[in-house]
C-alpha cells in the first residue's frame, strides 16, 4: 500500500485540517440521522415552547451536534445509553483546557506500547501493502481476499485459498502479539476491526491513540480519536454496520471500491487524529457545566442530573438500532475486549462479518412491539417534569423508498395528546417551517419528511 499521508478532508462546511472555527455548528462523526441541517428550526421551536432559556435536556443527543448548538445560549443535558455518544457530548459541550497540540504529539512520540505494537503487525501490514500494489497493477484478487477474510479476531484459515498467504501473516501476527502480552482492549482495532474496516497500520494507530487517550482521562482526545475512526472507516455511509464487499454478487471484483479504498486506507490515522485534535480544540464552549450522562431515557427523566425547563428528543424512527452503525466506537470509548457475535452462517460458529458486539443496546423505539410503551414513558416522563417536549419524527409513504418507520406519525401524535393539552406539529421542508392541521398531516408529511412535535 502506498506510504501514509495526511490528506486535507471536510468536516462539514469547514476543514478540519488546521485551525477550526469557533462555529457552534460541528459533525464529530459521521451519523445516521444527524440534524446538521435543521439545526436553527430545532432551536426556533426549543425557543418557542421555552422563552426563558432556562436549561435544555437533549435525549438521544447522539453526536452531540444539536447539544453543541443549544449550548450557545444555554446549559445543556445531553443524555444517550451509549457511552461514545456521552464521550462526544462532554468534549464539544465542557471542552478540556489541560492539554496542548505539543504535548500529545510529545506522547505520541514517545509512545513505547504504540511502537511494539505495529511491530508486532508488521506482517499483516506488510502483506497488505503488497497486496494493493498487487491491485494497483490489476491483480485485485490478493486485496480482495484480505478485505473479505483477513479479520484476525475471526480468521481459522480454513477459508482461504491453497497457497494463500493471508493465514501466514496472520498466525505470525497473532504469535507476535500474544508475545508483547499487552491486554485484549489495548489491541482490539487490529484484531477486531483490521483488514476489515481499517488497513492493519490504521488499526494499530488507532489503537495505540485510543490507548494513550484513555489514559489521559480526557473526553477531547478521546472524542477526537472516535472521530478519526469514523473518518477513516472503509464503508458505505462512514459506520460500522457492514464492511465494504470488493466482489459483486456474482463474484466480480468492484475495481472502482477497490480503487477507492486504497486511497482512504494511505491516509495516516495519526494525521487525521492531529487535524480533528485541532478542530476540537478551536471550538469555543461558553460554560463549562454542562451535564453529560450515559443513561437510559426514562432514568435520565426520572432522576435528572440538572432540572430542565424543557425537553428535546430525537428517538429512532426506525428498526435500524444505532448501536450496531456504531458499536465500534462504543468499544474504543469503554476501552473493553468484548465478545463479538455469531452469524447465522456456518451453524452459528462463525463471527458476524460487522464484529458487532454482544450485548449491545437495543432501543425499544426500533421494536414495533415495544415501541408504543416507550413512546408512551417519554412522554409521561417529560410531562411529570412540568415542562415542555420539542420531539423530532417523520413521516412515512410506503410508495418512496425509504425504511418504515416503527410507528406511524399519527400514532405518536396521539399519544402524545394522551400526556400535553396542547400537541402541535411542524413540518422541516427545505429548512423552513410549514404548519400542519390534522386534515393535511398525512398529504404533507410523506416519504422522510421531518417534522417536529410541540408539546405543552
Amino acid at each position: 500500500m502506498p506510504k501514509n499521508r495526511a490528506v486535507k478532508a471536510r468536516n462539514g462546511e469547514a476543514e478540519w485540517f488546521g485551525d477550526a472555527a469557533s462555529s457552534y455548528v460541528f459533525r464529530p462523526i459521521h451519523y445516521l440521522g444527524s440534524k446538521l441541517r435543521v439545526l436553527t428550526a430545532i432551536e426556533r421551536a426549543v425557543d418557542r415552547v421555552d422563552p426563558s432559556g432556562g436549561p435544555v435536556c437533549d435525549l438521544f443527543s447522539g453526536s452531540a451536534t444539536v447539544s453543541r448548538y443549544l449550548s450557545q445560549r444555554r446549559r445543556v443535558m445531553a443524555v444517550d445509553i451509549q457511552e461514545y455518544a456521552r464521550v462526544l457530548a462532554e468534549a464539544v459541550l465542557n471542552g478540556d483546557p489541560t492539554w496542548s497540540m505539543a504535548s500529545v504529539e510529545t506522547a505520541l512520540d514517545h509512545d513505547r506500547r504504540g511502537t511494539i505494537l505495529r511491530r508486532a503487525v508488521d506482517p499483516l501490514i506488510k502483506l497488505e501493502n503488497e497486496a494493493a500494489l498487487d491491485a494497483l497493477r490489476g491483480n485485485v484478487e490478493p486485496l480482495c481476499e484480505l478485505l473479505e477474510l483477513g479479520n484476525l479476531a475471526s480468521l481459522s484459515g480454513d477459508e482461504l485459498a491453497a497457497g494463500s498467504l493471508l493465514v501466514g501473516a496472520a498466525r505470525e501476527t497473532r504469535t507476535r502479539i500474544e508475545a508483547i502480552g499487552l491486554p485484549g482492549a489495548d489491541t482490539v482495532c487490529v484484531r477486531h476491526f483490521g483488514g476489515q474496516y481499517f488497513s492493519y497500520a490504521q488499526a494499530a494507530e488507532l489503537d495505540a491513540i485510543a490507548n494513550l487517550a484513555r489514559d489521559s482521562q480526557s473526553s477531547v482526545l478521546l472524542a477526537a480519536t472516535l472521530s478519526t475512526a469514523s473518518h477513516l472507516v472503509n464503508s458505505i455511509g462512514k459506520q460500522f454496520a457492514q464492511p465494504i464487499r470488493p466482489r459483486d454478487k456474482s463474484g466480480i471484483p468492484k475495481r472502482h471500491v477497490v480503487k477507492k479504498i486504497i486511497a482512504e486506507r494511505g491516509l495516516s490515522a495519526r494525521s487525521v487524529f492531529l487535524g480533528y485534535l485541532r478542530q476540537y480544540r478551536g471550538l469555543a464552549v461558553t460554560r463549562r457545566d454542562h451535564a453529560t450522562v450515559r443513561a437510559d431515557f426514562r432514568e435520565a427523566l426520572a432522576r435528572p442530573a440538572l432540572k430542565p425547563s424543557v425537553v428535546y428528543a430525537d428517538p429512532p424512527y426506525t428498526r435500524d438500532h444505532y448501536s450496531r452503525f456504531y458499536h465500534s466506537l462504543e468499544t474504543l470509548s469503554l476501552g473493553d475486549d468484548p465478545n463479538i457475535t455469531k452469524s447465522n452462517l456456518g451453524n452459528g460458529d462463525v463471527q458476524s462479518r460487522g464484529g458487532y458486539r454482544e450485548g449491545r443496546h437495543q432501543s425499544p423505539f426500533c421494536i414495533k412491539s415495544e415501541a408504543p410503551a416507550a413512546f408512551s414513558a417519554l412522554f409521561a416522563g417529560v410531562a411529570a417534569l412540568r415542562v415542555p417536549l420539542v420531539l423530532s419524527y417523520s413521516g412515512y409513504d410506503p410508495i418512496v423508498e425509504a425504511r418504515p418507520r416503527v410507528m406511524a406519525l399519527e400514532a405518536v401524535i396521539s399519544l402524545a395528546r394522551q400526556h400535553f393539552n396542547d400537541v402541535r406539529i411542524e413540518q422541516l421542508a427545505s429548512l423552513e417551517h410549514m404548519k400542519l392541521n390534522t386534515t393535511s398531516l398525512n398529504k404533507a408529511a410523506k416519504g422522510t419528511t421531518e417534522v417536529l412535535l410541540l408539546c405543552r
